[in-house]
C-alpha cells in the first residue's frame, strides 16, 4: 500500500491524511484514535515520529549554531543540517537527572526558537533577571544573553530577560511574541498532565513549529514537510 508521507506503513495515504489533519487541529492522541478508528498505540507511534520530524526541521531552521552540551557526562552534538532528502540529528531525550527542565526563547528575524538548557539552574536565572554579576564567572552568561526569555517548566514560569540588542521597546513587539508563544505553550503542555520529561523536548519543538506557522494552514504546511521529508517505520 503506497503512502508517500509514511513509508513502510500498512495505512492508506487517505487515512494518514485524516490523522494528520486531526493532529493539525491539535486533538489529543485519544481523540484522534476515536475519530480515525486507528488504535491509540499506533497513533502514539505515528505522532512521536511526526514530532521528531518537526523537531529536526526546527533545529535545521535555527540560524545560530547550537553548542555541544553535556547530559549526565555524555557529550551530545545538537547542531543539525540537511543531508539530501533526510533531516538529521534531533536533540536526545532530556536526562531524568536534569532537574528542572529549563528552556530559552529567542526571536531571530520573524521566527521564535527554543533551546533546552540542561546546565542552567534556577539560581542562575534569578541572578540573570536581577542583573547580578555572579553570572560573570559562569560559562552560561553569554548563552543566557542570547535569549529574550527563559522558562522554568517545573514552575510554569516565564522570566523576561529583555535582550537589548533585539528588544525594540519595553513591552514592544518582540516581548509580545515571547509572551504569546509562552501562552500557547503553557496551554498546550497543560493538556498533557504528568508530561513525561523525556518527551518534553518534542512537545516544545511542536509548540515552536505551530507558533512560527500560526498564520498559515498548518495541515498544508505539514503535508509539505512530509512530502519533502517522509516518515518511515524503520
Amino acid at each position: 500500500m503506497k503512502n508517500k508521507y509514511l513509508k513502510g506503513a500498512h495505512l492508506s495515504e487517505r487515512k494518514f491524511k485524516e490523522i494528520l489533519r486531526l493532529f493539525a487541529d491539535d486533538l489529543t492522541a485519544t481523540q484522534i484514535a476515536d475519530i480515525s478508528g486507528v488504535s491509540r498505540v499506533t497513533i502514539n507511534s505515528y505522532l512521536k515520529k511526526l514530532r521528531n520530524q518537526i523537531a529536526r526541521f526546527c533545529e535545521a531552521q535555527h540560524p545560530v549554531p547550537v553548542p555541544v552540551v553535556a547530559y549526565d557526562n555524555r557529550q551530545v552534538e545538537t547542531q543539525t543540517d540537511h543531508d539530501g532528502d533526510t533531516l538529521v540529528a534531533v536533540k536526545p531525550e532530556v536526562d531524568r537527572l536534569v532537574k528542572p527542565v529549563i528552556f530559552g526563547i529567542c526571536r531571530i528575524a520573524d521566527r521564535l526558537h527554543t533551546e533546552i538548557l540542561p546546565d542552567v539552574s534556577r539560581p542562575m536565572i534569578h541572578a540573570a533577571t536581577r542583573g547580578r554579576s555572579v553570572l560573570e564567572t559562569l560559562d552560561t552568561t553569554e548563552r543566557l544573553r542570547r535569549f529574550n526569555g527563559v522558562v522554568d517548566l517545573g514552575q510554569y514560569r516565564l522570566y523576561r530577560l529583555g535582550n537589548s540588542t533585539t528588544d525594540t521597546v519595553n513591552g514592544g513587539p518582540l516581548m509580545d511574541d515571547v509572551d504569546a508563544f509562552w501562552g500557547l505553550t503553557k496551554h498546550r503542555l497543560a493538556k498533557f498532565k504528568g508530561l513525561n520529561r523525556n518527551t518534553a523536548y518534542l512537545h516544545l519543538k511542536e509548540c515552536e513549529y505551530r507558533f512560527n506557522h500560526r498564520n498559515e494552514d498548518l495541515y498544508s504546511v505539514l503535508l509539505e514537510l512530509l512530502k519533502n521529508y517522509p516518515l518511515t517505520l524503520s
